[in-house]
């Protein structure tokens, strides 16, 4: 009995994390209702408080808080309120649990690798719902309407209509070891197994602090906003290099094809 209570709760856990986690970034009010837990295995552990000022640190532990007091925490989302010293780009959610009460949790809008909870069960948010983050720009020098996603560093997607006729074009970006310069091929692999692969398409190279820097821009054919707006990348490479995308990413990317595609 025991082992096989091991293996459900293994079952368990591994159902949960395989769950879309869809980082809500601004869009706070998505979360509330919900039941999360604390991201597990991050290196600091902050932006939680017992208190609304945000001057009481939850399992205060140096300047953070104590993962191990954390782990294995369940709080109801109530809702969100305002900074209490108005940080632009930074959200406060009202979190409830049985033994703790209410606490407050503060996190950057903008950076979702800073989140530090889960979703229970997951979040994937209504389809064409990232439509709205998308705002359509008039070309002060022509008659071109230009459409951008959001600045990420895996992706973007850039929409450019001129004279009755679209064109969209994405972008893909990884790092590599070594310098490589006038290299070709991209290959996109999909959750189904199935990859896309375009061995001529131009690789770009450059040195940023980080290291080298591969990407490409493509003219998306009807062909393939119809593959990438219908599966879900797992990885691609370019030229030798390969990268696993982000989870929220590659749904991030089908949505926003989806939208600029209508």
């Amino acid at each position: 009995m025991k082992r096989i209570a091991t293996l459900l709760l293994f079952m368990t856990s591994f159902v949960a994390l395989a769950q879309q986690q869809f980082f809500v970034g601004k869009d706070s009010d998505l979360l509330t209702g919900k039941s999360v837990t604390i991201k597990e295995g991050k290196s600091s552990y902050s932006g939680f408080y017992k208190d609304s000022d945000l001057t009481k640190i939850l399992f205060k532990k140096g300047i953070g808080s104590d993962p191990e007091k954390l782990k294995g925490l369940i709080f109801e989302v109530k809702g969100s309120m305002k900074h209490p010293k108005s940080y632009m780009d930074e959200i406060v959610l009202v979190l409830e649990n049985k033994d703790q009460g209410t606490i407050y949790y503060s996190y950057m809008s903008k950076y979702e690798s800073t989140f530090l909870l889960d979703v229970v069960g997951g979040l994937t948010p209504p389809e064409g719902f990232l439509c709205s983050r998308l705002s359509p720009m008039k070309d002060k020098f022509s008659s071109k309407v230009i459409t951008d996603t959001p600045t990420n560093f895996e992706y973007s997607i850039t929409k450019i209509e001129e004279n009755g006729a679209n064109r969209i074009y994405l972008r893909l970006q990884l790092y590599g070891t070594t310098l490589n310069i006038g290299k070709t091929g991209l290959k996109i692999l999909f959750s189904d197994g199935t990859v896309l692969e375009k061995p001529d398409v131009k690789i770009n190279s450059k040195v940023d602090t980080a290291g080298y820097v591969y990407s490409c821009f493509i003219n998306l054919s009807k062909g393939d906003i119809e593959i990438l707006s219908n599966k879900t990348i797992t990885d691609y490479s370019l030229y030798i290099y390969e990268r696993k995308i982000k989870d929220n990413n590659a749904y991030e990317l089908k949505d926003y094809l989806k939208c600029l595609s209508k």
